[in-house]
């Protein structure tokens, strides 16, 4: 079961019935009117909310989205919810509203939402290997948006855009189910670690009830899969991650913290949370070879880890020096292009490296 928010795509409906718009300001509401009024319709103001009738309200929305004297910023200080006809406005409705921005933004945007309603998603697949035998003992997967034609949305710009449009939710539930599946077809024996947004989970009992479903269709040992928190260094509700982690353990899985060195609260997050692997920062691990300040901030990391029963991933390495130092001072596992760039096939062994 998924809740309305990771299991529904908005759309811009082509139906018949009001839309209403709320403007920040009063010279924004008079802007509108007027705009309305010159494409056609009979906007009614009542107090801060303007109503219009549409025969389409993608109609409307493309009638707005051809006009060039409405600034981006003015797009987000207008609020606008469409009811079709025959639907009520309740307390329910509200949640379907969105800034003209976001809607504007899904009119123009065809190939974005596409992925979505296609679950055109590509999982890729980066070794992690343990040290210091240089063995693969995991996978990151790593998700690619398809487009239509073929090409991929890098993950980057996939998550940026589903983040500013209320889309992060679904995304997230579909590359956590993307990687689970995709894994399973490329038989992957190893553990394979699977990224998620806390951001995109309100209760875990709830928001990660899809992933747990596939999980058990799969047959998968719950101790092979490691669900690894995106930016750790960005959380700020701490005891909500915690929920959402201690969660994944009561079902058997282990969890990971990223990016750990990169942020001033990252030593408390660790502390409070206790994962299983923490996977230091590769700005931390690039260059560490030559950097005093980086090698004592990696050497207490190591500490606090060792002294918790955590294992510690080198994130990020790149050269056989940088390999030679996190392997010699306390690095568990470790990660990088000087093994192997993230690739749809998964690499099965890397070739002999030094260090």
């Amino acid at each position: 079961m998924t809740c309305k928010r990771c299991g529904t795509v908005p759309h811009i409906s082509t139906r018949h019935g009001e839309a209403l718009f709320n403007c920040a300001v009063e010279p924004l509401q008079d802007k509108l009117l007027a705009i309305l009024h010159e494409e056609g319709y009979l906007p009614r103001a009542e107090g801060d909310v303007v109503r219009v009738t549409a025969d389409s309200f993608q109609q409307l929305v493309a009638s707005l989205a051809r006009r060039n004297d409405l600034a981006e910023v003015e797009a987000e200080g207008i609020s606008l919810l469409f009811l079709e006809q025959g639907q009520q406005l309740d307390f329910a409705a509200f949640s379907r509203t969105k800034n003209l921005k976001k809607w504007l933004f899904l009119l123009n945007n065809r190939e974005f939402l596409d992925i979505f309603e296609n679950n055109s998603l590509t999982t890729w697949f980066q070794p992690i290997l343990s040290l210091p035998n240089h063995e693969i003992v995991a996978y990151e997967c790593l998700s690619r948006g398809v487009k239509a034609d073929g090409s991929l949305m890098p993950p980057h710009l996939l998550f940026k855009l589903a983040e500013e449009n209320d889309l992060l939710f679904y995304l997230d539930r579909l590359c956590r189910e993307n990687a689970l599946k995709t894994a399973a077809v490329k038989k992957i024996s190893a553990d394979i670690f699977i990224n998620f947004v806390p951001t995109s989970i309100y209760v875990p009992e709830t928001c990660l009830q899809s992933t747990l479903h596939w999980a058990q269709q799969l047959e998968y040992d719950p101790t092979r899969v490691v669900f690894e928190v995106v930016e750790t260094h960005q959380v700020s509700d701490l005891q909500h991650l915690r929920g959402i982690l201690d969660y994944y353990r009561r079902q058997g899985f282990r969890t990971a913290l990223d990016d750990i060195g990169s942020g001033h609260a990252n030593l408390a997050t660790l502390a409070a949370l206790g994962a299983d692997v923490i996977k230091v920062d590769m700005e931390i691990i690039r260059g560490i070879d030559a950097d005093p300040v980086k090698q004592s901030i990696f050497g207490a990391l190591v500490g606090i880890a060792r002294e918790n029963g955590i294992k510690v991933l080198a994130e990020g390495v790149e050269t056989g020096d940088e390999l030679a130092y996190v392997a010699q001072h306390g690095a568990d596992l470790a990660q990088g292009y000087l093994f192997a760039r993230p690739a749809p096939e998964p690499v099965r062994r890397v070739v002999e490296i030094s260090g």
